[in-house]
């Protein structure tokens, strides 16, 4: 197999592995200390993604050299594979270290006895020949093959899944996720990456889709460009984008004609991969929104919960004289706030902490940095205290609905 050229560019390093002294299940992060050939007492110490790697394996390890300020030089793993011993004295190690469940060093040992150097070809081309081995019966024989497929299937995945650019650290979250599966769905599959592995988007997943042959113009592609399109949008605070800003960016990002967007679009919506309809334009005109499914859950339960609130039968702040506070000296109470808090409002924040103190239900909107927070905080020391001299502003009943 010829190694690629990411690997090329990493320094090399062959060995056995002796122990593992730490490994995290989920994240595939191994401590281990490699024989690399200068004896027992001189012992590598590698660190990195070595999931399938076991103790007695001869291993072609690719990464980088560096140094621990606490435990000196080690070696930093971004890819390995698995080299097999080829001589007795190697074999015998291999299967003796417990690698494979159901032999040990004793049945190592005859094993290698009656096969030599061509037991390893015996495990994986004809493994109910061990039958042959004194003490090894039919159950114990299956065990061992039953073990080294599993073994061996780990390793083709991983095989695969660095062949076609994936990191050692992403390929250990692929096989959890997806187990032996793995190579099916990222041949089939590989934009379900985005959506159900922590750490891979899309524009990883479109780079192992290219890999692994899928087309251009794919609509699986599209479908889960668009899908990111709308993600993006959203870390810039929008809920959902305008249906043909969406196409427009679609057709930006992934560089296919307008028509394939529009047709996968349509499929999107269909296969329930995207909401949409007809809402409130900024000038009130109606205009066609595509929401990400979440957002739009989390919309339509955001409105109802404000609809509650607001059919509420009761005023959790009756003290500022009902809805529309009438009743209440604002410039007095604005003035009183001033002096306390030793800032003056400006007349939209004036009307927002008004509106929160007087209605039912209030929503403070706006981007980022528009003075949401500083009203909230300045506004805040209304609802605790009295005014002096003023009864209308006594101490409110409940929290302002803002």
């Amino acid at each position: 197999m010829s190694v690629p050229q990411a690997q090329r560019q990493l320094a090399e390093v062959e060995g056995v592995l002796e122990r593992i002294t730490y490994a995290n299940e989920e994240t595939g992060y191994t401590v281990a200390r490699v024989d690399t050939g200068r004896g027992a007492n001189d012992l590598l110490t590698v660190v990195g993604a070595l999931l399938g790697a076991q103790p007695g394996e001869s291993l072609r390890l690719y990464g980088r050299w560096g140094s621990h300020p606490q435990y000196g030089k080690q070696f930093t793993v971004e890819n390995y594979t698995t080299v097999l011993p080829a001589t007795v004295q190697g074999i015998r190690r291999y299967l003796g270290s417990g690698l494979i469940k159901g032999i040990g060093p004793r049945f190592a040992e005859r094993i290698v006895e009656h096969f030599g150097v061509d037991s390893l070809d015996v495990i994986e081309q004809a493994p109910k020949r061990l039958i042959e081995v004194p003490g090894l019966g039919p159950k114990r024989t299956a065990m061992i093959a039953a073990a080294w497929e599993e073994q061996k299937s780990i390793k083709e995945v991983m095989v695969f899944l660095q062949g076609v650019g994936v990191s050692t650290s992403l390929a250990v979250r692929i096989f959890k996720k997806y187990g032996e599966a793995s190579i099916g769905v990222v041949k089939n599959e590989p934009y379900r990456l985005a959506t159900d592995v922590w750490g891979i988007g899309f524009l990883t997943a479109d780079k192992i889709a290219q890999s692994v042959g899928i087309p251009h113009d794919s609509p699986q592609r599209v479908k889960a460009g668009l899908q990111y399109a709308l993600s993006q949008s959203s870390d810039q605070g929008n809920c959902y984008l305008p249906e043909e800003r969406l196409i427009a960016d679609g057709v930006k990002l992934l560089q296919v004609d307008v028509g394939l967007v529009i047709d996968c679009l349509a499929e999107l919506v269909t296969e329930d991969g995207v909401v949409r309809e007809s809402v409130p334009g900024p000038a009130g005109e109606p205009i066609t929104a595509v929401y990400l499914v979440p957002f739009h859950r989390a919309e339509i339960s955001l409105a109802n919960q404000l609809l509650r609130l607001l059919k509420a039968g009761s005023d959790r702040i009756p003290a500022f004289g009902g809805r529309g506070g009438e009743e209440v000296d604002w410039a007095a109470v604005l003035g009183w706030l001033a002096r306390r808090t030793g800032v003056e409002l400006a007349p939209e924040q004036e009307e927002s902490v008004k509106l929160a103190l007087t209605e039912k239900v209030a929503v403070l909107t706006g981007g980022p940095g528009c003075g949401k927070s500083f009203t909230d905080r300045v506004g805040g020391p209304v609802l605790p205290a009295r005014p002096p001299h003023h009864r209308t502003c006594g101490p409110a009943s409940g929290g302002s609905s803002s």
